[in-house]
């Protein structure tokens, strides 16, 4: 990758605000990984991987949104939203090395960083503080994954509605409510009667 872009990529606030979770990290360490990688642009409802696709390809969200969903009997069913600086990849395909299960759709023009497996792995072999931070990404990845599935199973509706406004306010207006109403497991009509109640108890 050009040098001006890496550093142009560092020197933004949000970047540096990201690494900060990674203090071990040294400005050297971030300029290899990213040395490594490609940006990629994905339109609006296009695919970044599809069900049925095999890749070991990583990417981080430089800016955009991207929905992970699961298509059962014709019906779409969203698993999580990922947005700027967050990761996208199938475990699937990197861990298991099968096709992944799950399609990956940019909800708006969308711009990543993207990176084949097998070189962040020759990387990491040789730098150990990036081998930590592929160590911290997957256990971080897995315990999004655990929160998802106890928010269904222990929480009411309006309650994964209000625990996700409270994590995620800046995507409230960038979700369709098809879309959010799938990922919390109910109609639109349901949610927007939960929208309703929420607004009006504020009152």
């Amino acid at each position: 990758m050009d040098i001006q872009l890496i550093q142009n990529i560092v020197q933004n606030p949000d970047f540096q605000n990201l690494w900060k979770q990674y203090e071990f990290l040294e400005i050297s360490d971030l300029t290899e990984l990213l040395s490594i990688g490609k940006i990629i642009h994905i339109p609006k409802n296009e695919h970044f991987l599809k069900a049925g696709d095999y890749t070991k390809k990583v990417g981080m969200i430089m800016t955009g949104l991207i929905r992970f969903y699961h298509l059962k009997d014709g019906e779409e069913y969203n698993i999580i939203f990922k947005h700027e600086l967050q990761m996208v990849s199938s475990f699937e395909c990197i861990i298991l090395n099968q096709p992944s299960s799950y399609s990956f759709e940019a909800l708006e023009d969308t711009s990543l960083m993207v990176y084949d497996y097998e070189e962040m792995e020759t990387l990491f072999a040789k730098n150990h503080q990036l081998e930590r931070f592929g160590r911290y990404f997957i256990q971080q990845e897995l315990a999004q994954a655990i929160k998802f599935y106890e928010g269904h199973l222990f929480y009411s509706p309006e309650e994964r509605y209000l625990k996700f406004i409270e994590k995620y306010p800046n995507l409230m207006n960038r979700v369709p409510l098809k879309h959010l109403s799938s990922f919390l497991g109910i109609t639109p009509v349901s949610l927007s009667r939960i929208r309703k109640r929420v607004t009006e108890n504020k009152h």
